[in-house]
């Protein structure tokens, strides 16, 4: 049988590793899934019919701040969309 403390000494290194390995997968999942959330939410104003403008301004804009439109492209108006045959 071994000793314990090997298995003390083993558990302590699995556990040292492992903190910044579940940080690290846990920073990426949630950056990937704010880029999932944000791609949704563009799909759904463009076929709303938003013009790109007006989607640059929604994303943006933080929660209460003001819009700055100096700061954001001029973007042309957006074209009508035409719907999809579902």
């Amino acid at each position: 049988m071994r000793d314990s403390g090997e298995l003390i000494g083993f558990v302590t290194v699995v556990l040292l590793f492992s903190i910044p390995i579940v940080g690290v997968v846990g920073h990426y999942g949630y950056l990937a899934f704010k880029t999932w959330l944000d791609i949704g939410l563009k799909r759904d104003m463009v076929a709303r019919g938003y013009t790109a403008q007006e989607i640059l301004e929604v994303l943006g804009t933080r929660r209460g701040a003001g819009v700055v439109s100096s700061s954001l492209p001029d973007v042309p108006p957006a074209k009508p969309v035409r719907q999809g045959a579902f």
